[in-house]
């Protein structure tokens, strides 16, 4: 058994204890095993890749805007959905744009294309106001954090479960409701949700 199936079956009976040690047979292990991996191993892996700047920036302002004030599995939290996106099909297969995704305009002033305000997937990016991070504590935080996760991630278990999608606990959107929506877990003020179907 691998080091990574080993650490899965104590981490499930730690955290399930529902089923005694002495009970447990081979098979039970490796259909626990298979029912835990299934969602917590990561979709997205770093294995020989580098990433531009530019990506850099980009998951690093998500971080920023979406979980500064939050705690440091609140911000791995917000890396997992934006890379658990970008490994789906059914977005971006890219980091920036996976952030930037939303409709945009094309202004013809200086014909470049902008967001069209509350269109996107992460708010910040279409909320009107400026994307420039104030806090720089924060900020220098999040590149940090951006750069350590992607040339590590072959080393972290996907602890939001496969989530594409997260709300703040404090409203209620309507695509949380529908049944193709599996909550997954609640970290600090966030919901985290995986997409069936």
């Amino acid at each position: 058994m691998s080091l990574f199936k080993l650490c899965i079956v104590v981490f499930s009976y730690v955290f399930l204890g529902s089923i005694s040690a002495n009970a447990m047979t081979e098979a039970d292990l490796d259909t626990t095993t298979k029912k835990i991996e299934r969602y917590t191993t990561p979709k997205y892996r770093n294995t020989f890749m580098s990433f531009s700047s530019a990506e850099i920036q980009c998951l690093a302002l998500n971080i920023y805007h979406e979980a500064r004030n939050e705690s440091l599995s609140g911000k791995v939290a917000v890396i997992l959905v934006t890379l658990n996106r970008v490994a789906d099909k059914r977005f971006p297969n890219t980091i920036c744009g996976v952030v930037r995704q939303g409709k945009h305009f094309l202004n013809l002033k200086d014909n470049k294309f902008y967001p069209k305000k509350n269109r996107c997937q992460f708010s910040w990016y279409c909320d009107g106001l400026s994307d420039k991070p104030r806090n720089n504590r924060a900020w220098v935080y999040s590149i940090a954090l951006t750069r350590y996760f992607l040339t590590r991630s072959m080393m972290i278990i996907d602890f939001t479960e496969g989530a594409t999608h997260y709300h703040a606990d404090y409203v209620n959107p309507r695509w949380a409701s529908q049944k193709d929506f599996i909550k997954t877990v609640q970290i600090d003020t966030h919901r985290f949700y995986r997409w069936q179907g």
